[in-house]
Parts: C-alpha cells; sequence; structure tokens
C-alpha cells in the first residue's frame, strides 16, 4: 500500500500539475458565486486511497487502486455524499440554563465607541475576503489561523505595509477561491487579553470543558479568586458567547454571529469583542493636547490614513475615524492594480509576516 502511495505521488508530482505549493486544508470553491470559474476539483486523496471528482451538482469518487489497473471513464465514478458544511453545537445540550444579557460592568462606553467604525469595518472586510473559506469546512490549522486574525484585528496587532510608488499591476485578487490564510495559528486553547480569557474552540460544549477546567485551575494557584466571578469569551469564529463562572453558578449569552461567510460580523459580536478585549487607558501624553492638534499629529506618523488610525484608536487620541481621506470616502481594494503618481496611498493589512488579504487605499 505505501508502494502505490509513493508511486502514484510520483506520477502525479511530475506529470499532472504545472504549479505545486503545500498547504494543511483544501478549499471548496463551489461554496462561492464566483465558482463559475471552477468547473471540476479533482482530489486525488492518497490517505484513503480514493479520487474524488466534485462539482457543483454531483460529487463523486473512484478507487486509486482501479485507476492503477486500467483507465477509466465517469461510469466508473460512484456517487458521495459530502459530509455538511456546518456544524452546530448547542451550549444547551450540555448546560441546560437559560442564556443571560449580559456585559462588562467597567466599560469606557466613549473609548469603545471610538474603536468601534474602524475595527468593524477591518472585521467586515476580513469576512468579505475570505468569504469562500468562512461558508464551508475548514480543518483545525484554519480554524486556529482565523480565530488569531480575530484576536489581532479587534486589539490592533497588526501591521500596516503601505504602498505609495508608481508600479506596473500584476493582475489578479489579493485572496482568489483557491487561497488559504498562511499566518501563524493560535497557540493554545485560551488567550489572555485584559480582564477577559478568550477560548479558542470550534465546538461549544468542549468549550464549557476548558473554560471549567481553566477555574478550577487558577482557583487552585490563587486560592482568593474562589470568591470571585472570571469572565470568558468563547470565539468559535463563527459565533461568540460571553461565559461568566464562580464558584456556585454558571452563566453565558446567546450565541452572536460573527463569521458565517455570508453576512457581516453581528453588530453584537463586535461590541462582545470590544467590551471583552478592552484594556485600561492610554495615558499617553497626546491626549492632553486639543483634539485638533491630536489629529495634526497623528497625520505624521504614516503616508496613509489607516495606520494612522490604528495608532489614534491604540493611544485613545484624535477624532473618531470616519473612513474618508480629505473628502474622498477610502476604499477596500481587492486587486493587484497599476499605480501612477497620483493613486492614492495603498494600505495593506498584515499580521506578523503574511498578508492578511486587507487592503485599503
Amino acid at each position: 500500500m505505501l508502494i502505490d502511495v509513493e508511486y502514484t505521488f510520483d506520477v502525479l508530482y511530475s506529470q499532472v500539475a504545472r504549479d505545486w505549493h503545500q498547504q494543511d486544508d483544501l478549499v471548496t470553491p463551489f461554496n462561492d458565486r464566483r465558482w463559475t470559474h471552477v468547473r471540476a476539483v479533482w482530489t486525488f486523496d492518497l490517505d484513503r486511497d480514493i479520487l474524488r471528482l466534485d462539482q457543483r451538482d454531483h460529487n463523486l469518487w473512484v478507487p486509486l487502486n482501479l485507476v492503477r489497473q486500467r483507465s477509466i471513464t465517469i461510469s466508473d465514478f460512484e456517487p458521495y455524499e459530502p459530509p455538511p458544511t456546518l456544524f452546530k453545537h448547542a451550549l444547551q445540550s450540555v448546560y441546560p440554563a437559560p442564556c443571560w444579557k449580559m456585559r462588562r460592568k467597567d466599560i469606557d462606553l466613549q473609548r469603545l465607541q471610538r474603536r468601534k467604525p474602524f475595527v468593524s469595518r477591518i472585521l467586515a472586510d476580513f469576512a468579505f475576503q475570505w468569504r469562500h473559506v468562512l461558508c464551508g469546512r475548514y480543518n483545525n490549522s484554519t480554524f486556529r489561523r482565523l480565530a488569531n486574525a480575530i484576536v489581532r484585528m479587534v486589539t490592533l496587532d497588526f501591521t500596516v505595509e503601505e504602498a505609495t510608488l508608481s508600479r506596473q499591476g500584476t493582475g489578479g485578487f489579493l485572496v482568489w477561491i483557491d487561497n488559504l490564510p498562511e499566518w501563524d495559528f493560535a497557540s493554545g486553547h485560551i488567550v489572555r487579553v485584559g480582564g477577559t480569557s478568550i477560548v479558542i474552540c470550534q465546538h461549544a460544549p468542549h468549550a464549557v470543558t476548558l473554560v471549567r477546567n481553566d477555574f478550577a485551575k487558577q482557583t487552585q494557584s490563587t486560592p482568593g479568586l474562589a470568591e470571585k466571578t472570571l469572565t470568558y469569551l468563547i470565539l468559535s469564529v463563527r459565533e461568540l458567547i460571553l461565559y461568566r463562572i464562580n464558584s456556585e453558578l454558571e452563566r453565558y449569552t446567546e450565541p452572536n454571529r460573527l463569521f458565517d461567510g455570508i453576512h457581516p460580523p453581528s453588530d453584537e459580536a463586535i461590541e462582545l469583542l470590544l467590551q471583552a478585549t478592552q484594556t485600561s487607558a492610554s495615558t499617553a501624553p497626546l491626549r492632553k493636547l486639543p483634539v485638533e492638534l491630536q489629529d495634526a499629529i497623528l497625520d505624521k506618523v504614516s503616508a496613509g490614513p489607516i495606520e494612522s488610525a490604528r495608532v489614534g484608536c491604540l493611544l485613545d487620541a484624535g477624532s473618531v475615524f470616519t473612513w474618508k481621506c480629505g473628502n474622498r470616502n477610502i476604499e477596500r481594494e481587492e486587486g493587484r492594480r497599476s499605480r501612477t503618481p497620483w493613486t492614492p496611498v495603498e494600505s495593506h493589512i498584515w499580521f506578523g509576516g503574511y498578508p492578511s488579504g486587507i487592503a485599503y487605499k
């Protein structure tokens, strides 16, 4: 069997494909309206020793062993039912209690409203650019990369690369239907931000177990916490749930839609993210100046408006960002276009050393 697999891969590598690259997940393009550019997807599944043929209206498979023996035709294929796209795991299935309406008591609403226009637009554009991934099935590696991106965007933990010089366009899109996220994925199941622990987990029942285990671990190491209520944010990428736990009671909110690959993030989910990740206010001396001077200083931070707005949000300084540059609306950039000396500055958001697929001009 191992010899057959190696032989099959060698033949495919040398004779079938022109452009090879390694990735750790698969994308189903037919979940996206841009699938009209793709007639069929052939998958040589060497682990299961089968060849799959997926098209918009049917899914077929044939054993690779048959392919090795003789030429095959479409009549050799058998239909199969692909796994469902979305999974729904109700929190009530493991903890049958009513949902609560909760929010942090110590929220600075003015700071939250300053960040919200900036963060909500970036989240929505991320959802648009990666909709072909978000609307389908993805494995744990892709899930953890998506979760890491969400945490980075809402905490403004990203860099902005600016394009200011003229260039010849190369054509194509920043993100296409066969692209997958390449940036680093979240390490560990729980990320601490501000006074909240973000639980990164696709399945709500397992997330509850992670919450309870973490609460028990923290109260054992710090006995004084046993009398307090700890706050967790369950992040499944598709949904958000705020969860609070103490030694006597557990409460949680209804799931709020985040990234389902179809709709933009819900306003409730964005508010929940901003509330959960809010940290202590900045003490930057810049905040003591009149707003007009703050704006003038922030304008000098970068050539384009996106990085200036990011720094302004981090410092709680300057005017609320309106997604305008002068009298011009700032637009999402989706392609690799030519630039002239008169083209507005392009601002590309990066996670570490990898492009996020989000850009503006």
